[in-house]
């Protein structure tokens, strides 16, 4: 698997995953399925940047380091219409940080 690959199917998995915990307990019909497929785009667009920020042979701690930042770029980005810093950042962040680290992994 090459490093893009990597972080496109870690983002996917891991930013659908984030919509489905962020989403409302009594969502139903289309309020169940924006939350999820807006979080995985984040999460593809995530692992396809990370790949492409690291070089190839990046030892994993600069993958990560790539990876947290990107991730934490577009959840302040996705956070800005509602001003909901604390819950989209963090998360954010956490699902750049394993992008990143699968694109570092993946570049060895």
């Amino acid at each position: 698997m090459n490093k893009i690959s990597a972080g496109v199917v870690t983002g996917l998995v891991l930013g659908a995953a984030q919509g489905a915990l962020t989403m409302g307990g009594d969502a139903k019909g289309a309020e169940i399925l924006l939350p999820i497929l807006g979080r995985a785009s984040q999460g593809i667009i995530a692992g396809v940047l990370a790949a492409y920020l690291t070089k190839p042979k990046t030892p994993l701690w600069r993958g990560a380091l790539v990876g947290v930042a990107v991730g934490a770029g577009l959840g302040f980005l996705a956070a800005l219409p509602d001003h909901a810093w604390m819950p989209m950042v963090p998360a954010s962040a956490g699902v750049g940080l394993c992008c990143g680290l699968a694109v570092a992994k993946a570049a060895r």
